[in-house]
């Protein structure tokens, strides 16, 4: 993006990205990022080609950001050109580390460059295919006004969630009562009154789901070999089932691709029929032999209970 100054009638100038940038720390930064687990928007949903936030908060800065040797009025010397250069990189190189996301010195440095060579206006950041939200999000980040759109409707959840919503409810206060009694009389700084009210309310959503979910997620049974005892499931895993056509049998027969849970610890679900039963209960079986076959292929089905084949129909 090559943009006219506002503040220069010649046209457009020379930015920082055409003519260099410190490669080897934004690279690092960026590599860097897929270790981060707490805080990234990458926690939020996995989606595919995310950019780097470090990448694109060094694309944004640098395709708005003049390159010194179009100023030979303020940098009349190479040496001069060079040594601005420099001051820009070692701040480039500093906004791009992951605890620079909120360091507010340095956004304030890097806003405040930016509005050096763009004007008093705040440039708009238009990304039509915004997918994870990276762009838009950084573009936010260094006080420019953002616009993002997406055909994927999961996109576009994400980047009201990062994006749009947050910003509606910047420095604002909690209104959860538990939060706002805690913090009587305490300004809240940044977006920590939504996230103190998102906490809340997504705890009192689960106590109220699990109130009336809970008895249908019932803990598992541990074998005497595990400990004895119950504990909680971490992941249901579900199936479709139908009743199986043959009058003599009639049990709901869960059609299956696979009953394997586990590749590494060979661990298998295992279903199980008592006598008159229509539902099947399961067991995990580790290293118990092969695992039971599918029910559901392209041909057709086959009941668990009775091995009759069933037609897709």
């Amino acid at each position: 993006m090559s943009a006219a100054n506002p503040r220069d009638p010649r046209g457009p100038k020379k930015k920082l990205i055409e003519v260099a940038l410190p490669l080897d720390a934004i690279n690092r930064a960026a590599s860097t990022e897929k270790s981060i687990r707490h805080g990234h928007p990458s926690t939020m949903h996995l989606w595919w080609a995310r950019r780097p936030l470090a990448a694109a908060r060094a694309m944004l800065f640098s395709q708005l950001v003049d390159d010194p040797s179009e100023h030979p009025e303020l940098f009349p010397s190479e040496r001069a050109q060079s040594e601005e250069r420099e001051r820009l990189f070692a701040l480039l190189e500093e906004l791009v580390r992951w605890e620079s996301a909120g360091n507010s010195r340095v956004l304030a440095a890097a806003r405040q460059e930016i509005r050096r060579w763009t004007g008093d206006t705040s440039p708009v950041v238009l990304d039509p295919f915004a997918g994870g939200g990276s762009i838009p999000l950084e573009a936010q980040r260094l006080g420019l006004t953002p616009w993002a759109q997406d055909l994927n409707p999961v996109a576009v959840l994400l980047n009201k969630a990062m994006v749009e919503i947050p910003s509606r409810f910047e420095a604002r206060s909690a209104v959860n009562p538990a939060a706002r009694a805690a913090h009587l009389g305490e300004a809240w700084q940044g977006f920590r009154g939504l996230a103190a009210d998102v906490r809340h309310y997504a705890e009192w959503m689960r106590a109220h789901a699990w109130e009336t979910l809970g008895s249908l997620y019932p803990p598992a049974e541990l074998a005497e070999a595990a400990g004895s005892g119950t504990t909680p499931v971490i992941a249901w895993i579900w199936a479709r089932t139908v009743p199986c056509p043959n009058p003599a049998c009639g049990v709901n027969m869960p059609l299956v691709r696979s009953f394997k849970l586990s590749t590494k610890t060979h661990a298998t679900a295992v279903p199980e029929f008592a006598v008159g039963d229509k539902d099947a209960t399961f067991k995990i079986a580790v290293n118990e032999g092969e695992a039971p076959r599918a029910t559901i292929g392209r041909q057709g089905a086959t009941c668990i209970a009775c091995q009759q084949a069933v037609p897709l129909s």
